[in-house]
């Protein structure tokens, strides 16, 4: 699979079928044991999250308890990669990095009254946080793991208006999805992954959720178009 700069994929795939592990592997939380990765058209080993970060790879996954420091304040935890950068010996720029964590409080609309302590957030919130800790650091290829799952309605259109934004930036963005209805809302295109392997590639435009399903399943091509003529006959005849 390709994952161009500009773009959003979805991903689509049922539980189990290797999207948790194909994306530990792109965030450099495990080793792939074949086939290989390239970044910009040069090949990329990750040893470690850091190395996938360094290469622009920064992964927001589904269990917000992973990424958050939960007892640490919202600017805290916005600022970490920030203050984790290494640099030349030196005061740290201190006022660019307020300006930096303020910018994605205010673009993302997080709610801030309970900022000394990341738990006391909604789950909305401490997603938005999440992904706010990487728009501070400037975003080249992101990585969303079901970000909109357990979630309101509401953050879940701000997320999807960011990621087109970003998109729109020069961003790339993966965005794995187990709800359906979000590859129309928020991508351009999907793959569909059965049994560790992209089995189909579906423009969003045409990604409606039976056909997302049936591709799911790992029909074939020709199965699927029988699937669908016989959707379409027993709808006629009712």
């Amino acid at each position: 699979m390709d994952l161009h700069a500009g773009e959003v994929l979805g991903l689509v795939a049922l539980e189990g079928q290797g999207q948790d592990e194909l994306f530990d592997v792109l965030g450099g939380f495990r080793r792939p044991r074949a086939g290989g990765i390239e970044v910009e058209g040069r090949p990329a080993a990750f040893r470690h999250p850091a190395d996938a970060i360094a290469a622009g790879l920064t992964l927001v996954p589904g269990d917000r308890a992973q990424a958050l420091l939960m007892s640490r304040s919202v600017r805290e935890n916005i600022a970490l990669p920030l203050s984790a950068r290494p640099r030349r010996w030196g005061i740290l720029p201190m006022r660019e990095e307020a300006r930096r964590v303020g910018t994605a409080i205010e673009r993302l609309q997080i709610d801030t009254r309970a900022q000394g302590e990341v738990r006391r957030l909604s789950g909305g919130n401490q997603q938005k946080v999440t992904i706010a800790r990487w728009l501070a650091a400037g975003v080249r290829t992101l990585l969303l793991f079901d970000p909109t799952r357990g979630i309101d309605v509401r953050t879940k259109r701000q997320i999807y208006a960011l990621v087109r934004d970003l998109a729109g930036q020069g961003a790339a963005v993966l965005f794995y999805t187990s709800e359906l209805d979000e590859i129309r809302l928020a991508c351009d295109r999907a793959v569909v992954v059965f049994g560790g392997r992209v089995v189909d590639e579906i423009e969003a435009a045409r990604a409606d959720q039976a056909t997302l399903l049936r591709a799911a399943y790992g029909l074939t091509a020709r199965e699927r178009e029988t699937a669908d003529a016989t959707a379409n006959r027993m709808e006629a005849r009712a």
